[in-house]
């Protein structure tokens, strides 16, 4: 006798607290609750209340949870309570279902890290989408189950729950959490999350229950038989309905336990539903009917017939496409009556039964592992279908590889195999020294001709997942000079060390092997070696100073690479990030983001290493052009993806470029080790120290670490064009600590820099050091106006900074004054508040008197909003998601989602629509304008 209001009974303060939450999503806030309580106590009962309502009012709702066997899998929970692991899961789901499975898309992301990214972003992006078409309800259960990837989604939409009308309520039981679980609670609790832990039932509430289940007034002696159930719901009910059942209540019979209680009810099955209830308990509770069909031996007509009377009985229940245990207490008092020497034959038997049906590799997987040992059928079915499930539950391949080859021992005609996949399935996991160590062994006991080039491959991957690049070259060229490479291998071979140097900042090796891949590309008709060639070529090109050349370069190895899709054996070159960064030393911006635009949503695709670069260069033209919040927001998008070769540290290098402009505080800066490209970025640490420095009130250290660094990139490293960006603040430091002679040895690479590269920025630059060097006011004004023309308004500021300088100390006073308020207007459009007080600082001890200028630009209310936010505001006003917004504009969601961020804060908005209600005031004059 199963009831569904009453066991809400005593909960009327929670239900309010939840349907105030509902009332709040449904006018456009986002909201969230923890709800916690020991099994039985209500919780999935208040999510069903809280499923229902929603429903009702509009709501999509997404409800939902995990089994316990699965909390190893990546996703496992999500597609729980998504509703993907459905036989037809619903329409607007069915993109990340299919990415969920082990399909070609799938295929074509190496590494569990990217694919788990991959899958994590179309999951938020999904989530966006459908918030703004209606409210979304996340209702997710028993979060104690969940696997650490699905959490990370969780906490990603928990970040967004002020921008999205999503009501997010997580319920678990009081136990330790995991370490991602628990920061997902911390979380929720720092933002505010509506808290509630419930309690069990007082002793009227707990008396009322029993009488409605009873349909009469309980007895003093029912009451103290109730009391045993210490006020939890659920064991009440059970308690109730089983003496009601058997007539406990007239023979004064002792309460059973729970465990009694259930097997009670099993009494009244015949002996066959009991042996499907059994195997239920076994596979987890909540089964496919498919695989409870296969495992049980049983067809679904069947099946069904044999569990209608625990359907009735309340044992089971009906869950979409599977049959489930109404409660998992009752799966828990089932297993009790089974001994481990019971349990695991059923499990090896019910996987090699899923396993000769074709289910998915991971289901299968999971029951054998389970079931402590595998026969020769199972590890020939494992060698079959490893990479696919490698793919899907990494961490599971490598238990089961593991104990396939603790059984078949070392010398196995199938041992080298099974130490290849674990190899495999250890870097794909992306436990680099483990797959290192591995590929060594396997590739010392190997005796298999046609896995040792691919184990000495895998040497070096394993290097590269730790980081040591340099161990990963050593394995490369020991794999080149062992042989037995056909030319596609050697070719790829080649280009892999062209990037290992070119990342440890070994140009002669990198370009010798860009060369030889080249070649060997052209030879073989590899279009991703010659692209890999052409690309590290141009790369060399671009840091020497030649842009053009290097543009030229760039440009065929797209050309080569086509409209190809990136895979495993064909990562992501970055080539349009390169093209992009040519164009912009070419002073081609707009070009250059056209680039970025066209690139990233590949990229985003495979999650590539390459998306941290992607806002790295984005925030750069931002910084360039003066858009400063924009290039923020690229920073923080930037920081979201996984950052494998240290890029992150130069996006914090570009935020606190911009901190110093803005006068802010800042943390102190480091600039870490790293083993990859981040060192062709070590400018921005040493320009970043300088201006610290000198804003601190150090112009000579400030000078003597731009002084360092310029030389030492010109004399160690072949790479002065690197940083040329931070020479107009050397030409500005240099002359205010009256030190003009250290610009002489600028101009002569400069010139030379120029001439290869004619634009305004390279004209401006050589006339600012020529017009410093010789105190030529009119020299420096001219350069000042090539960096307007070349849209650098920093520039420019800086440029007719230095003129006014240069004009004071000539005893110009007017043209010094004049350079004087084309400096502060620069800078006060760009709220650039540390160069504005410096400048205003250095007029008035000069004695120049100059007219009061506005004020700075508002940081509240609509007129503080940057042009990109103004038009982002716009967008939500007309109902677009972020994932819509960023496809028009043509940058990533991530940078959207910073930006509406940084609107609500600015409007000091609570909801999208509020910021709508205040946006539709300001669209006619936008329109107007």
């Amino acid at each position: 006798m199963a009831l569904t209001n009453a066991v809400i009974l005593g909960r009327d303060e929670e239900i309010r607290a939840l349907d105030s939450l509902i009332n709040a999503v449904a006018g456009g806030n986002g909201s969230a609750a923890q709800l916690s309580g020991e099994p039985g106590i209500g919780k999935s009962t208040l999510l069903q209340r809280a499923a229902d309502e929603c429903r009702q009012r509009g709501f999509l709702v997404l409800h939902g949870s995990p089994e316990a066997m699965e909390s190893d899998t990546p996703f496992a929970a999500l597609a729980g309570y998504f509703g993907l692991d459905r036989i037809r899961p619903a329409p607007e789901l069915a993109d990340l279902a299919e990415l969920l499975s082990a399909g070609e898309r799938h295929g074509r992301i190496p590494g569990a890290a990217r694919w788990e990214y991959v899958v994590t972003e179309s999951a938020v992006e999904l989530i966006e989408k459908q918030a703004a078409r209606q409210p979304v309800a996340l209702l997710l259960d028993d979060m104690h189950w969940a696997d650490s990837a699905s959490l990370v989604v969780v906490h990603r939409i928990a970040r967004l729950l002020r921008q999205l009308p999503v009501l997010l309520v997580c319920a678990h039981r009081p136990v330790p959490a995991g370490p991602e679980l628990g920061r997902l609670l911390h979380g929720l609790a720092r933002d505010g999350a509506l808290t509630m832990r419930l309690e069990p039932l007082s002793p009227g509430t707990a008396a009322e229950l029993t009488e409605r289940i009873l349909a009469e007034p309980a007895t003093e002696a029912v009451l103290e038989l109730v009391a045993g159930a210490a006020g939890n719901p659920f064991y009440i009910e059970e308690l109730v309905s089983s003496l009601n059942e058997t007539g406990g209540w007239a023979t004064g019979a002792a309460p059973p336990s729970f465990t009694e209680a259930v097997h009670r009810k099993l009494d009244f099955l015949s002996s066959r539903s009991r042996d499907v209830l059994r195997m239920m308990a076994v596979l987890g509770g909540r089964v496919p009917i498919q695989e409870l069909s296969a495992a049980s031996g049983h067809s679904p007509l069947e099946l069904w017939n044999l569990v209608r009377d625990a359907v009735d009985n309340g044992l089971l229940v009906e869950d979409g496409d599977r049959i489930a245990f109404r409660h998992d207490l009752i799966r828990q008092a089932m297993m009790a009556a089974l001994s481990e020497t019971l349990r695991q034959p059923m499990l090896l038997e019910a996987g090699r039964a899923l396993a000769e049906t074709g289910a998915p590799a991971h289901r299968v997987a999971q029951y054998l592992l389970a079931g402590g040992t595998l026969d020769s059928a199972s590890i020939d079915w494992l060698i079959e279908s490893a990479i696919t499930l490698i793919r899907r539950s990494s961490e599971t391949a490598i238990g089961l590889l593991t104990m396939a080859r603790a059984q078949l021992g070392a010398t196995s005609a199938r041992a080298d195999m099974l130490r290849f996949l674990h190899v495999i399935a250890l870097q794909w996991a992306g436990h680099g020294a483990d797959a290192e160590a591995a590929a060594r062994s396997a590739l010392a006991q190997n005796r298999t001709p046609a896995l040792t080039a691919q184990l000495r491959w895998s040497i070096a991957r394993g290097c590269i997942l730790q980081g040591n690049v340099r161990g990963a070259t050593e394995a490369t060229e020991a794999t080149i000079s062992a042989g037995a490479l056909d030319p596609v291998e050697l070719g790829r071979m080649h280009a892999a060390l062209a990037q290992y140097s070119y990342l440890l900042g070994n140009a002669e090796d990198s370009t010798r092997n860009a060369e030889a891949a080249l070649r060997l590309g052209e030879q073989t008709g590899d279009s991703y070696t010659v692209a890999a060639g052409q690309h590290l070529l141009g790369s060399r090109k671009l840091e020497t100073g030649d842009p053009a050349g290097a543009l030229t370069l760039v440009t065929a190895a797209r050309s080569s690479w086509g409209d190809q899709e990136f895979g495993p054996d064909s990562d992501d070159l970055g080539i349009q990030l390169l093209q992009a960064n040519c164009l912009l030393e070419l002073d081609q911006l707009d070009a250059a983001e056209q680039c970025l635009r066209e690139g990233l949503p590949a990229s985003e695709a495979c999650g590539s290493p390459a998306l941290p670069w992607y806002s790295a260069v984005s925030a750069r033209i931002a910084y360039e052009q003066g858009r400063w919040e924009d290039g923020l927001a690229e920073i923080q998008a930037g920081h979201e993806p996984a950052d494998p070769f240290g890029q992150q540290a130069a996006l914090r290098m570009q935020e606190a470029l911009i901190r110093i402009h803005r006068d802010e505080t800042l943390a102190p800066l480091r600039f870490p080790e790293v083993a990859g490209p981040a060192y062709l970025y070590e400018y921005l640490y040493r320009w970043a120290l300088a201006l610290d420095a000198e804003r601190a009130g150090s112009p000579e250290t400030a000078l003597a670490l731009h002084l360092a660094h310029t030389r030492q990139a010109r004399d160690e490293r072949g790479q002065a064009a690197l940083v040329h960006h931070t020479w107009v603040d050397l030409a500005r430091v240099a002359i205010t600590v009256d030190d003009r002679g250290v610009l002489d040895e600028l101009v002569p690479p400069a010139r030379d820099w120029q001439r290869r590269c004619p634009t305004p920025v390279k004209s401006g630059l050589v006339a600012v050091l020529r017009g410093g060097a010789a105190g030529d006011p009119e020299l420096l004004a001219a350069g000042a106006r090539d960096f307007q023309d070349g849209g650098r308004p920093l520039l420019a500021g800086q440029a007719w900074e230095i003129t006014a300088y240069v004009a004071a100390a000539a005893d110009v006073k007017a043209d010094a004054l004049a350079a004087l308020e084309k400096a502060v207007s620069a800078f006060q459009e760009l709220d650039a508040r540390w160069d504005l007080r410096r400048v205003e600082q250095w007029a008035r001890s000069s004695g120049l008197r100059r007219k009061r200028r506005s004020a700075n630009r508002p940081t509240t209310g609509w007129d503080s909003l940057t042009p990109t936010e103004v038009r982002v505001a716009l967008l939500v006003a007309e109902g677009l998601s972020n994932p819509d917004i960023a496809s028009r504009l043509k940058v990533s969601r991530r940078t959207i989602q910073s930006h509406v961020s940084s609107v609500l804060a600015k409007l000091d908005c609570r909801s999208r629509v509020e910021l709508a209600v205040i946006a539709s005031k300001h669209r006619p004059q936008q329109a107007e304008g």
